[in-house]
């Protein structure tokens, strides 16, 4: 890996985080807490590398020594982590030197990620926009003490907010990285930004800007069939159901599990979608929406 990359998503519990990183990242190491990943294990069909760490200064510390050893570390519930340290910091200061505090922890935290050798994947918990008592305007971000709310999501290069849009199918687990002053979202890749909703997968995300997101070791040809699969529903009108339960069928009767079958058709449609959009959104000056392509 050339250059790391610090990546944040945010969302409500249960929205489909996790499962999505597992999907993505099943060569990274998963700082997180026992029975987190288990639907990792139900839904991707494996078990990731995992270690433990309760506190932000933990991770950076993690960072540090994982860095040569894996290219990807995910830190799973960095809300939690957050409030751990917070609880950690209120024991040993008083008044405005425990937000002193936590702003030097996470600007330790900030500086390791962003120059390591390992790119570090973020997920935190949702809170939504509010109003201080001073009148001050918050922004709707990761669940987060103090100003991390905002300084986190600055060192990122990507903060995508995951939620659900039924009309989505067969996954209705979406991204979203739209222009909307009342969250924090942004995507320095110019690729989640210019497709809204943009479905839940990080690693099409990514390998649809130019990066290198190894597949699981196991899997060794998925990568060539989902790309065969991609093209060959990128040139349908819309989703066919019919057509991917075929191809299901034949992804299993060439002697594929159901778990890595279901998975490689989900990068497939995916990867069709993201390339469609990003065609779209290329090939258009003005959206329908009247706001512009900058």
């Amino acid at each position: 890996m050339s250059e790391s990359k610090v990546i944040l998503t945010y969302g409500p519990s249960g929205v489909g985080k996790t499962t999505d990183q597992g999907y993505s990242f099943p060569r990274a190491l998963f700082a997180a807490a026992p029975g987190a990943l288990h639907s990792v294990q139900s839904v991707c069909g494996y078990m990731p590398a995992t270690t433990q760490v309760d506190t932000i200064e933990g991770a950076t510390k993690l960072i540090k020594e994982v860095a040569g050893k894996f290219d990807w570390l995910v830190i799973d519930d960095f809300s939690f982590m957050a409030e751990q340290t917070f609880s950690r910091l209120e024991r040993k200061y008083t008044g405005f030197k425990v937000w002193g505090a936590l702003r030097d922890v996470a600007l330790e935290f900030r500086d390791t990620a962003r120059y390591a050798k390992v790119s570090v994947v973020m997920n935190a918990w949702e809170q939504g926009p509010k109003t201080k008592h001073n009148g001050q305007q918050v922004r709707g971000g990761p669940q987060l003490s103090g100003s991390l709310p905002e300084q986190i999501p600055a060192m990122c290069d990507v903060v995508l907010r995951a939620g659900h849009d039924l009309r989505r199918q067969p996954w209705p687990a979406v991204y979203r990285c739209t222009f909307d002053p009342s969250w924090v979202m942004k995507d320095r890749f110019d690729v989640a930004s210019r497709i809204d909703p943009c479905p839940m997968n990080l690693a099409e995300i990514l390998r649809s800007s130019g990066l290198e997101v190894p597949r699981h070791p196991d899997l060794p040809d998925q990568e060539e069939v989902v790309s065969a699969l991609a093209e060959h529903f990128g040139a349908l009108e819309g989703f066919a159901a019919v057509t991917a339960n075929e191809f299901y069928a034949k992804l299993r009767a060439s002697g594929m599990t159901p778990t890595v079958a279901k998975w490689t058709l989900r990068d497939a449609l995916d990867r069709a979608e993201i390339q469609k959009a990003l065609t779209l959104a290329g090939d258009t000056f003005i959206h329908t929406d009247n706001t512009a392509l900058l």
